[in-house]
Parts: C-alpha cells; structure tokens; sequence
C-alpha cells in the first residue's frame, strides 16, 4: 500500500500537496495527522469524501510499503509515523520546499525552493497533462496562496506565479478560495479601512443590520476582502457589503456575513457573482457605485431569509441504514461496497447513532467483526430537521465523524445529508 502524508497543523499547501500526490501516483490514500488548522478543517467537513483522504486516528501502518511526505523534512513533523523510519522495506519519497533541518531519508526526493510545496506538483501534473477538476484547481490555489501571501512574500518565485495561471485557466473559483484565506494590512489597507469607518452606513433591512459602503480605490489594490470582514466584526452586525470602484466600466462587491442571519452567497450570485453562504462577491459592469449599493440593498431585502432547506438537497437513507443487529464485518461491507464514510444505525426504525469506517477497522484489528454493530454506536450524533437551513448542516458536517446528518421528523429517519450534498451549495455545476 502507498500512502501519501503531511505535517501536523496541516495547512492548505500540505493538504493541497497530498491531494495532488493522488493524481500522480494512482492508488494511493492520503493519510491526514489528527491536527489539522481550522480553515482545513473547515474546507474538509465538505471535500473530504471526494479528495481520497483518510484521517491518521486508526489508520494501520502495517501494510504500507510506500511512504510519500509532503510539505516536511522532518519525521518529529509527522503524525506518529516513526513505525516507518526504520522499516527497510518502505520506499519513501519527499516533495518539499524546506530546505533545513531535515531528517527524512527518501530514495526519490523533490526538494526545491518554491513558495509553495503544491507549486512543485503541480507542474509535474501539467507536465503530465493530468486532467483536474475545478474543485481541485480551487483546492490547489488555496494551498498556493496560503503558503506565498496571495503571491507577495518574499518567498514567491514565477514558477508559483505560472501554477496560479494554470490553476485559474483549470476553473479555480477564487470565489471560494477568499471565503477561507484571510490576510492583514499593509499601509494601502490600513487607508483604506480607516475610509470604510468612515464613509460607511449601517442599515437594516428586515432582521438583518448590514453595513454598506462604496469607495473609490486604486487599480490594482487586491486582498479587499478581508478589510470587508474586519468592518463587520469590528460594527459587530450581521452582514458587510464593500463596493469598490478601481474602473470606471464596474465596481467589485464584496460581501461577508453571519451564516445564521444571511446568505451572502445568494445574494452574490444574483449580481452575477459567487460565494459561500456567509462570503462572497461579484463584478457588476456598467453601474457606478450609488447604483450598485442600491442593488446590494434591494437583494438584502428580497433574499436574506430565502436559504436552502435541508429536504431541498437531502438523499434518500436507505444506502445509510444498517439494523442494529447486524455485525460489523456487514457493516464493513456495505461501507465499501457504497463508497460511503458512515452509516446511521437504527432498531425497529428507531435511529440509535452512527458508525463509522473506522470503527469497522477498530472491531476487525480486535477480532470483534462478528459482533453486532450496536456495541460500537455512537450514540450522540448530529441530527437536523428537514426544514433547517443548509447552512446549519455545513456547520454540523465538521463534527460528524461519520461524514453524513441524520435528518428526522418527530422520530423518524427521512434522510441523510451527505458531503456530495453540500458541495452542491457552494459549487455552480
């Protein structure tokens, strides 16, 4: 078996590396250390079924005979996986842009100074023609521009900047990628925070108080965003909405909001943009700002509550279900067979808890795979009702160890939200 890994305290460029390690060497499984940082995390409650990754938590080592390490040099980096330093039977082969401090011995090592760890992939995939999907192309930029500042630390070279064409020219949704990278201020930022203080209006417009302002800028300022959520957090209000005017022919709305009061993403689509349920932004052509405040203000007020119910997007349990009488060992198998990463488990259609792969591969290593999968239940599990907000359901996926919410009615079992669900909210297909 191949396996392909990362340091602990994963980052974008770590976990974009080993999902790019999957391309290139077909079979492999990326193993993730049980740390990772909060954004992938994030990024994970609704990617993660379809990027090829396992958590390290109950991952047996013992067949691996292939170790590929990502983004680290060091084996004090890595999530308990000293059992392979010493195996002579393990071929290992790095892919890193660190250059001190190591102390992992590969037979095939890819060590250069780049920006980022996935810029050196990703021009073995273009080198390869690997065909790439947009949500990877996204996945891959955000591991670039997490690593290199959006292209402004020292540390960048042209190579990364090449690998961020490529990406965009891929279908990378930069929409996506600025709802989870954050930044701080230089001077040109700070100036221009200081005028969205000043020159702002706080409204509100049904439930909702949202600040709004519209500012001229310079050609050429980026990395906006951010300044639009620190005026939010800063006000302490629901929604934040920044115009800003570079060119006379469009003005750029950027908005960042409280999932649970507004869905940015919405209102962002119907200005011809895209986003997140509580981040997003668009490009409005021919409007000068006072017209697109007008606009901004006018969704507001039609669309803020108009959020995607669950039983909108839900999937039929059946695939889902296993009786609680059942053994692990079947359980295991109708896992495999589906391709799913969790099962509900219910007796006389009463849903007792969840049951994961992982604790499948706990009863087989323990030699308790003929035991009745009620024994290993996870009694608390995230549920929702048929009427929350998608929203809601984004928010419980990070915690479902399952990779999938119960959705009841009363007692009942109607449906279960998958990841494969979800994506559907924050991709346009």
């Amino acid at each position: 078996m191949q396996i392909v890994t990362t340091h602990v305290g994963t980052d974008f460029d770590a976990l974009a590396s080993v999902v790019a390690c999957t391309f290139l060497y077909p079979g492999a499984v990326g193993v993730l250390p049980r740390m990772v940082n909060p954004e992938v995390k994030q990024f994970l409650a609704i990617h993660a079924n379809i990027l090829r990754v396992k958590p390290r938590k109950g991952f047996d080592l013992d067949e691996v005979t292939s170790l590929i390490v990502v983004d680290a040099n060091n084996w004090k980096r890595l999530d308990k996986m000293d059992a392979l330093s010493g195996r002579d039977d393990v071929e290992v082969i790095c892919w890193d842009h660190h250059m001190e401090g190591v102390t992992i011995e590969s037979g095939e090592t890819h060590r250069e100074e780049v920006g980022a760890a996935v810029t050196l992939l990703l021009e073995e995939m273009q080198k390869r023609d690997t065909a790439i999907s947009p949500m990877h192309a996204t996945l891959f930029l955000l591991g670039i521009y997490s690593d290199t500042g959006c292209l402004r630390y020292p540390s960048v070279t042209s190579r990364d900047a090449a690998m961020v064409s490529y990406l965009i020219e891929n279908g990378a949704d930069l929409n996506v990628v600025s709802a989870y990278l954050d930044d701080s201020m230089d001077d040109a930022h700070t100036e221009v925070f200081g005028r969205i203080l000043e020159e702002s209006e706080v409204v509100r417009i049904g439930n909702i108080r949202a600040g709004i302002c519209a500012l001229q800028i310079k050609s050429g300022l980026t990395s906006l965003a951010p300044l639009v959520e620190k005026y939010r957090a800063f006000k302490g209000i629901d929604a934040a909405f920044g115009v800003f005017q570079a060119d006379s022919q469009k003005c750029m709305v950027i908005g960042r909001g409280k999932p649970q009061f507004i869905d940015i993403g919405r209102i962002m689509r119907a200005l011809g943009g895209g986003g997140h349920l509580g981040a997003g932004s668009a490009i409005i052509r021919e409007a000068g700002p006072d017209e697109a405040v007008e606009q901004v203000k006018s969704l507001i007020a039609r669309g803020c509550h108009e959020t995607s119910e669950v039983k909108a997007i839900m999937s039929p349990p059946d695939l889902f279900v296993v009786d609680a009488g059942a053994t692990m060992a079947q359980a295991a198998c109708q896992l495999a067979d589906n391709n799913i990463s969790g099962l509900l488990v219910c007796q006389d259609d009463v849903l007792l808890g969840g049951l994961s792969m992982p604790d499948c591969t706990k009863a087989k290593k323990s030699g308790r795979s003929d035991v009745p999968v009620k024994g290993y239940v996870t009694r608390k599990i995230p549920k929702l009702d048929p009427t929350a907000c998608c929203r809601d359901a984004i928010s419980l996926m990070a915690d479902a160890k399952e990779g999938i919410l119960a959705v009841v009615e009363g007692d009942e079992l109607v449906g279960v939200v998958t990841q494969t669900d979800l994506l559907f909210q924050v991709y346009e297909f």
